[in-house]
């Protein structure tokens, strides 16, 4: 099940054009698109009349028209024009012709989503992306298909003792680093937040290659779920001693924003903003996408060995009580949700 009251990315902004783009979310076909004012919209990727795919179709002079029988949609979903009818729609016609609209909006590098009930979307809760930057680093952006539950990588995000191995060659610490890594962990109104600290550790191997640090480090990351899908990541490195004494800047400083939409129960899409110190946009961009690469051909894997196995079976240790507390808050949030639509059904 998916929270569905809730806004998700769709898409980056460059990928919605006047051209159609289509797009599975939460089980849903969407179709995206931009009308000839360029406002963006998203509809229900299934046209009334034979339910061919609108994103087979184009931009027309007031929406989207389907490529099949010339059927056009403007933004809201209302068909405004029926081929052979001199264009006019009858008027027992207008409200089955309408197809489901979804509110979208655009902010920073994504074109935000709102699955639920459109009547209570409230833009002002959507993250910024990356969020305050003093230090005006490059900023990247991207997104990354994965064959694997959003929850596998969330849960991915919310437990970093993996850094040490999976990472070992890019941004990982060594594993004695992370066994003595401190924890602070919080509830927070929208999900739960985190401060990993290492102190007096190994600089990785990324950070070695990029910033002049001239032994031991502190390293650490802030990370902050708010449901259902985003993850707030502050990470950074400084010399050692240094983190006590307040210092933040003169080192390693990665702020990044993880949002990962469901595209079906076994798919997702991984889209991430990233303001980082990794020697440029293009250096910070192929680090990036390494290390997500690497996470997310990992997570396709335990997607296929957990495939109709019994999870109560598999054991939590000390390193995952952050993520058992995203997935307690967020199976609390659905549960919830579930609760008050069935009471509206009766």
């Amino acid at each position: 099940m998916f929270l569905r009251n809730a806004w998700y990315v769709a898409a980056s902004i460059e990928e919605v054009t006047d051209k159609p783009l289509a797009r599975t979310l939460l089980n849903e076909p969407i179709v995206l698109f931009r009308d000839r004012n360029g406002v963006c919209a998203a509809l229900e990727d299934r046209c009334c009349h034979r339910g061919a795919p609108l994103s087979l179709g184009w931009q027309g002079e007031r929406g989207i028209v389907c490529g099949y029988h010339g059927l056009e949609f403007d933004g809201a979903g209302a068909c405004v024009h029926i081929p052979g009818n001199k264009g006019e729609i009858p008027e027992r016609l207008r409200q089955r012709t309408r197809v489901r609209s979804y509110p979208v909006f655009e902010k920073d590098a994504f074109v935000w989503i709102w699955m639920g009930e459109p009547t209570i979307a409230d833009p002002s809760q959507i993250i910024d992306c990356p969020p305050d930057d003093p230090i005006k680093a490059p900023r990247v952006h991207g997104m990354i298909h994965i064959k694997a539950s959003y929850i596998y990588l969330l849960e991915n995000l919310m437990d970093l003792s993996h850094l040490s191995f999976l990472h070992k060659n890019s941004i990982g610490s060594s594993a004695d680093d992370s066994a003595n890594a401190s924890m602070d962990i919080n509830p927070t109104k929208t999900g739960v937040k985190f401060l990993r600290l290492m102190r007096n550790a190994t600089p990785s191997n990324a950070s070695k290659q990029r910033h002049n640090f001239q032994g031991f480090v502190d390293r650490w990351s802030e990370f902050e779920f708010v449901a259902p899908s985003c993850i707030v990541q502050w990470s950074g490195a400084v010399n050692a001693g240094e983190y006590d004494k307040g210092v933040r800047e003169g080192g390693e400083s990665n702020r990044i924003v993880h949002t990962i939409t469901p595209e079906t129960d076994k798919t997702c899409h991984y889209f991430f903003a990233m303001s980082g110190g990794y020697g440029g946009a293009e250096a910070t961009r192929k680090l990036a996408f390494q290390v997500f690469r690497e996470d997310a051909d990992m997570i396709e894997q335990q997607q296929i060995r957990l495939d109709g196995y019994d999870q109560s079976r598999l054991v939590d240790i000390p390193s995952d009580v952050a993520r058992v507390q995203m997935n307690r808050y967020l199976n609390r949030r659905i549960e919830e949700e579930s609760r008050m639509a069935s009471n509206a059904a009766e």
